[in-house]
Parts: structure tokens; sequence; C-alpha cells
């Protein structure tokens, strides 16, 4: 099983989180409820970033590979409007991360598996807890639902159930 973590802050942002988990190679897939959560923002972003993001997890299973399966998502995010270079944290119509994989734990340039951030972030987290509080984070050998609890405060809003 993998856990997936997406986002979205530009244009409809409940259509742009349909759409993406509809394209993504993920069968069996369950779906937390859709969270907002104000926007990340390094010092001195423009005000036009601070965009409330809608967040959602799903989890699921795919055959392909963890370097496939970014690829794939990054193809995702062109297609849905996401394009070229763009800056961190910066508003986005959406965002998939791939945040957990059961039995991978891998640190490359390019893919952090688990997410190297997932432990700092509610808006990541909350979601996860939804759908699979006790799934196990490989590096801090600890549950989400753990985690969350000892490290996390949150302000999110729950928006929406489930989208499937």
């Amino acid at each position: 099983m993998l856990v997936l973590a997406l986002g979205s802050n530009v244009g409809d942002r409940m259509a742009n989180l349909k759409a993406a988990v509809k394209l993504l190679p993920i069968h069996n897939i369950v779906c937390s409820a859709v969270y907002e959560s104000r926007a990340l923002l390094p010092p001195n972003a423009p005000i036009c970033w601070d965009a409330p993001f809608l967040n959602m997890s799903i989890a699921g299973y795919t055959h392909l590979s963890p370097m496939n399966l970014l690829e794939h998502t990054k193809e995702i995010e062109h297609a849905l409007g996401r394009y070229g270079e763009y800056k961190v944290w910066s508003p986005r119509t959406i965002d998939i991360d791939i945040a957990l994989w059961e039995g991978i734990n891998m640190s490359s340039e390019a893919l952090s598996i688990p997410h190297a951030e997932l432990h700092k972030r509610a808006f990541v987290l909350v979601p996860i807890c939804d759908i699979c509080p006790r799934f196990p984070h490989t590096v801090l050998k600890s549950s989400i639902e753990d985690i969350l609890v000892s490290t996390c405060t949150t302000d999110l809003v729950k928006k929406h159930n489930a989208l499937m």
C-alpha cells in the first residue's frame, strides 16, 4: 500500500483534486476527507501566494515503481495546469506528493519516501490519519497517528467528506 498527499490552491480546488484522483494509476483507492489549510509561505512571498489550500490523501496500490509513479504524478500535475519550473511553496493547481509506501524507505534528490517533511505538516498527517492512522513511518518508527499527536498542532478545517 502507498499513500499520496494532494493539495490545490489555484482555480477550482475541489475539481482539481477530483481530476487528479481520477488520473492517478492507483487502484483500490481510499480517500480521506478534504481539509482546508493556510498556505506555507517563504519570507517575502508575494501577497497573491497567500491562498488557502484544499488538502487530502489517498491510499491504494500501483504496479509502478516509486520513480515511475513520481514521473506519472508530474505528468498529471502538468496536465492539470502546473507548468514548468515553480518556486518552493508557490501557488499550484495541483500538488501530488508520494508520502508513504509500505516497505519502502528511500532518499534521492528527486524523491524521498517517506516524504521528508511529512512529520511536520498537519495538512498531510491529518488526512492520512483519516484513512490509515496506524501506517508506519519507516524512518521515525512511529505510526502516523502517534506522530500527529506528538508533533503537530492543527488549524485545519474539514471541508468535505471523502471524494470516493
